[in-house]
């Protein structure tokens, strides 16, 4: 008994550690729907565990329309979800970023048409500058099922 003890005790000495390094935690993969490796310095999506982390995703216009700037950025969103088998009532939290506050009920009233009903928890912010002058940023993380 006292040998199975001793035995436990260093298998726990020498595991436990083990585990911490390596986070003990769900791992982290990146995934590119693209395909292939991510040559930004951002992954497009992140899973861990059952939850995905998308990138912010732009949307612009020729011609200033902050509705198609939106319904881009949504679109664009939708494929990624599609190459992780998600959908947009799948995303939980959405975060909005406008280059001008005053897009704001023209944004809201086309995300509205992609969230009809259960949306996700959101959060719209005012920021100086967009990367590739857009006009608007998306960036939402889902739960996969």
């Amino acid at each position: 008994m006292r040998k199975a003890s001793v035995l436990a005790a260093l298998l726990a000495i020498l595991l436990v550690p083990t585990a911490c390094a390596s986070g003990g935690g769900p791992q982290k993969e990146v995934i590119n729907p693209a395909g292939g490796e991510v040559t930004t310095p951002f992954a497009p999506i992140v899973r861990t565990g059952n939850l995905y982390f998308l990138s912010g995703v732009i949307g612009r216009s020729a011609t200033g329309d902050i509705g198609e700037a939106t319904r881009q950025a949504l679109e664009s969103i939708q494929q990624r979800l599609r190459a992780v088998d998600l959908t947009l009532d799948d995303l939980v939290k959405c975060t909005v970023f406008l280059i001008d506050m005053d897009d704001y009920q023209e944004m809201n009233r086309v995300y509205s048409e992609y969230f009809p009903s259960n949306p996700p928890a959101r959060s719209a912010v005012a920021v100086r500058a967009l990367p590739a002058a857009a006009q608007v940023e998306i960036e939402c993380i889902g739960a996969g099922r």
